[in-house]
């Protein structure tokens, strides 16, 4: 697995982007066609460059999963404080709602009402469990029976 002996800025910007999930590697190659292609030292990229840095025995593989592990670390301790947040926020003013669910039962509106009975009811009673039925008509065993039967003849 060859491994850049320097990796230029736009190998950085396409681990960048890669990552962010949110190009394919067509946009990747225009995003670095854009930024980088009309430097002095002028280089091209395309879908075909962009696949063959990423694939397995690519430069940019081991460059790259090490890359999306800090990545990870780092946006799960992001991730971690704001749900963290979330929930002093939620603590904080968990009693504010409540109050302001119970307010509005005594509202004009019917469906309003009848949304507040229900949303209390979910909350202290549990949200009723829905049945379902489900008749087997052939086991696993019958369709492997069909199955020989078919190969045999």
């Amino acid at each position: 697995m060859p491994i850049p002996l320097k990796l230029e800025k736009y190998h950085k910007r396409a681990m960048e982007l890669r990552y962010s999930g949110r190009y394919s590697y067509v946009e990747i190659a225009e995003k670095l066609q854009d930024e980088f292609g009309k430097k002095p030292k002028k280089v091209s990229f395309n879908e075909d460059t962009l696949k063959n840095w990423f694939r397995t025995e690519g430069e940019l593989y081991e460059v790259y999963r090490e890359y999306e592990k800090e990545q990870d670390e780092l946006n799960k301790e992001a991730f971690d404080i704001i749900k963290k947040a979330g929930l002093r926020v939620r603590a904080e003013n968990f009693r504010i709602a409540n109050e302001m669910l119970v307010a509005l039962l005594g509202s004009d509106n019917d469906a309003v009402k009848l949304g507040a009975i229900k949303e209390l009811f979910d909350r202290t009673e549990g949200k009723p469990t829905q049945k379902t039925q489900l008749e087997i008509v052939k086991t696993l065993e019958d369709y492997a029976k069909e199955y020989y039967e078919r190969k045999n003849r």
